[in-house]
């Protein structure tokens, strides 16, 4: 009889042995599957956080793009004394349409220089407007914001964290 309640108490320990093994062995491919589950999620959001971030850098691209055309043809239009005031209104209307694109899409510092210079457009449009020439100083500060424009648009594009700095 003794043999039997030693079998019987093996095979009981052999048991419970198997059960806390299949225990923890249930509880690591839980946290396992928790983990895959965890990995996929967070590779799904830095996914949809770099075609986003994709997605703004080419839509600035672009707006960048028709923003530095309009510039150029509404400065031309503002300075060159042979425009007609219909090319000019054209060259005006095509700039705000950019400018607006640029408010959309562009960091803070990129939309202030786009702002910057719209101001200037402005005053230098007003001084048309009442008849007065156009004055060497009015031609450079155009150029100077437009430079400063460009400065703001190639810091987006920086590789260099300094330049940058200020670029979400």
């Amino acid at each position: 009889m003794d043999q039997g309640l030693a079998a019987f108490f093996a095979s009981m320990a052999a048991l419970l042995g198997a059960l806390i093994g299949g225990g923890f062995s249930a509880r690591a491919a839980r946290i396992g599957g928790e983990k895959t589950v965890e990995a996929a999620r967070r590779q799904v959001k830095d996914q949809a956080q770099a075609e986003s971030e994709r997605w703004l850098l080419q839509a600035r691209h672009d707006a960048y793009q028709v923003i530095l055309g309009a510039i150029d043809a509404y400065a031309d239009a503002l300075i060159l004394p042979t425009t007609e005031a219909e090319a000019a209104e054209t060259a005006k209307q095509r700039f705000r349409s950019a400018e607006l694109r640029v408010k959309v899409v562009g960091p803070e510092t990129v939309r202030n220089a786009a702002h910057e210079l719209s101001l200037t457009f402005i005053s230098v449009q007003r001084v048309l407007d009442d008849g007065q020439p156009i004055e060497s100083w009015m031609a450079s500060r155009i150029e100077e914001r437009h430079s400063a424009f460009v400065d703001a648009v190639t810091a987006v594009y920086a590789w260099e964290p300094e330049a940058a700095r200020d670029v979400p």
